[in-house]
This record gives C-alpha cells, structure tokens and sequence, in this order.
C-alpha cells in the first residue's frame, strides 16, 4: 500500500486533499500523515483525516521526522517560495514530492531539487494538471513524430481578469518576494503559467523535455499599481532550432479569453484548448475533444502512482517544469515592470464592493500580437518598453534581473 502525507489542505490545498481522500476512498493509497498548520479553521478536514487513521502535525519538519522511511509520496500544494524546501525536506525523508506549480521561484531552486533527486533516488513531479491529460500528449505525440513538419513558431495567449479579493487571498499573490525569499507571481508564473509551460513542452525535441532556449525578451507592465509585481506580459522566447515561442497574457483585459495555443510547422498546425485540439494536417483536419475533463485530477493522480512503480512512467518532471522556471527568470532578466500610465487605466467596482483594474485596449493589442507573432511597439502604445534580449543558453542563476 502507497503511504501518502500532504502539508496543506486549504487553498489549492483542498484540491490535492480532495485527490487524496477519493483514492485512500479506493484503496489505492493510504494518507498516513498531514502537516496542518491551521487546524481550527480546518476542523472538519481533520476529524476526517483522523477517522482514517491519519496522523496530524502543525509542522510538516516534525512530520517528516516521524514517519521517515515510511512514506512514499508527499502532496507540497503550499506558496511558491516554499516549494523547494519542502520537496527537499520530504524526498530526505524518503517520499518522493508532488509540488504544485510553478516548480520553484528561480533556476538555482530547481537545481536544489534535482540535487536531492539525485542524492535520495526519490523524484518530485509538478502539478502542471494539462499536461497529463490525454489530449496534450496526444499533440505531443504528433510533434515528435513530425505530423505537422518542422515547427517554426508555438504561441499563447491568455486573458483572465483579476479582482482586489484575488491580490488579497494570501500572504503572498502579487508580491515579487516573501519572508521566503523570491517568489515573483505574476499571470505566467500562477494562474496562466500552465499556459506558457505547455508551449515550451510542445516545443521540446523528445516527448519528456521542453524546449531549450537561447534566448528571451519580454515586456512587463504593472496596471495594477496596488500589487508589486507585473501582471501584463508578453514574452518572446527562441530556441536553437529556431522555434520562436510567444507569449501573450493579462489580468487586466476587459473580458476573459483563453487560453488558446497554436503550433505552426510547415506542414500544418495545431490548436490546443483545454476543451479540445485541431490538427490541421496537409491532407485534412482532425478534431479531438478531451479524452477526459481537461481538468481531469485522476489522470494527474494516476500517473503519480505509476510513477511510483515505475520510475520510465511519464509525470511532469523537473527537466519540463524546470524550463518555465527558466523562462520566467528570463522575462525579469529581460524587462523592468513598467507602471501603465494611468490614464490607460479604469478601475471597475462590482455590487459587492470588489474591484479590478482594466488597461484600456489591451484586449485588441494582445489578439493583435498573437495574430501577428511579435511583441509591441511605441506604434501600439506610446508607454511601450522593449525588453532586452537576453541569452539563455548558460543562465544559471537568478539574482533579480531587472527587478535590482
């Protein structure tokens, strides 16, 4: 029996409790221990973590202490900043981690989870939940096959509004760094970072790794000027091969788009939603509709547990989440996040007293971008700022980027 422990079962954390709870439910895994640091708010979920046995700790160190050598897996749906500790903490206990996404903050924070990888013989996979559906691998599949030929150019865009009650729902949304150290949220590094990492996958020459980069730019703009961090982005990203691979995304568009991706080879093209795919093949099309809701957690929970048995068995690892990470220390290389001028900016209060911020036309220029594959220009808004174009061939470490 898979012996299982999660730190964390609010917020996101729910989902992966909810995961965890439907197969202990199965018999497909047992939930051994829980690092809760807010039980009282979290009653009814530890009353029935304990009627399963399960043992509850308000500090996941103590937990791992405990039970190591006695777990195999350990669900981390904890911030951003945490993720490296945590994983490292729980694959020298002798689990092997599950942590959300993004992987970590910075490039050096990944290599310190590879490192326990290798020093334990234990794996973290990260929860990048698309990327396990059966349609995604399904184009992955047909890329490294050369269905649609060469691929010259991945793009992606995502418009997905945010309110005040979104910056406000932790300690940490919004912000550049935490009491952790670096966290840089931002809409390609949280709500739509599964949206730039799937682009880089598609774009990786073997179906487990993501595409490598030579080189980034971008340009990163702040409407919001309640939080610190950037929350309209476009990103432009090149790999050896000559890929160019864009990116397009905000949480200040007037309504809510997205996200779409497609892949032109020059044989034909590729359009991946979460609610289906296209081929677009030289003799025909092909749709597909999910195999599986988009969303499907058990295809994430199952490839987890063949991963277990198996270490050949496919999960997100850190060599394909790892180059996101790569990715978004390249953009904070690349750019200084650029306050929108406010008379671009509409604040937009709902019945409830709520409010989100809108950047005027930001919703044409970004359609108008991905149409177009490029980044802006002064021609677009007179308040545009390209980014440097930065190598990233031998990047191996983030010490703040433009953000110094």
């Amino acid at each position: 029996m898979i012996n299982a422990a999660i730190i964390g079962v609010s917020g996101f954390g729910q989902v992966h409790y909810r995961d965890l709870m439907r197969y202990h439910n199965e018999g497909r895994l047992k939930i051994a221990a829980a690092a809760i640091i807010n039980q009282e708010q979290e009653a009814e979920k530890c009353a029935l973590l304990r009627e399963l046995g399960c043992v509850i700790y308000d500090d996941y160190r103590k937990m791992l202490a405990d039970f190591k050598g006695r777990l195999d897996l350990c669900c981390i749906p904890t911030g951003i900043g945490l993720h490296r500790p945590m994983a490292v903490a729980a694959m020298e206990s002798g689990a092997s981690a599950f942590i959300e996404k993004p992987a970590a903050p910075t490039v050096q924070d990944v290599d310190a989870i590879r490192q326990a990888e290798r020093a334990t013989g234990r794996f973290t996979a990260v929860g990048y939940q698309s990327i396990y559906q059966p349609m995604t691998r399904r184009v992955k599949e047909e890329l490294v096959a050369g269905k649609i030929g060469k691929v010259q150019c991945i793009k992606g865009v995502g418009l997905w509004p945010r309110d005040h009650r979104y910056y406000t729902r932790n300690n940490w949304a919004g912000k550049l760094r935490d009491n952790s150290g670096w966290v840089l949220d931002s809409p390609f590094n949280n709500a739509l970072a599964h949206y730039l990492n799937l682009p880089l996958f598609f774009g990786g020459e073997t179906f487990e790794t993501s595409a490598r980069l030579e080189s980034i730019q971008a340009q990163l703009y702040r409407v919001n000027s309640e939080i610190e961090t950037t929350d309209t982005a476009m990103i432009h990203a090149v790999s050896p091969t000559g890929i160019d691979i864009y990116f397009y995304c905000t949480h200040n568009s007037q309504e809510h788009f997205g996200p779409v991706i497609e892949i032109r080879g020059d044989k034909g093209s590729i359009i991946w939603k979460p609610n289906g795919v296209t081929f677009n093949y030289e003799n025909g099309q092909e749709t597909l509709a999910p195999l599986a809701d988009p969303h499907d957690r058990n295809a994430v929970m199952d490839a987890l547990l063949a991963r277990l048995e198996n270490p050949q068995a496919f999960t997100c690892s850190l060599d394909i989440a790892g180059t996101h990470v790569l990715a978004v220390n390249g953009a904070h290389e690349s750019s200084p996040i650029v306050p929108v001028p406010a008379d671009n900016v509409e604040r937009l209060t709902m019945e409830d007293g709520n409010y989100r911020y809108i950047c005027r036309g930001i919703d044409e220029l970004l359609h108008r971008l991905y149409e177009e594959e490029r980044l802006p220009n002064a021609s677009d808004f007179p308040w545009i700022k390209n980014g440097e174009k930065i190598p990233m061939a031998n990047y191996s470490r983030f010490d703040g980027g433009k953000l110094r």
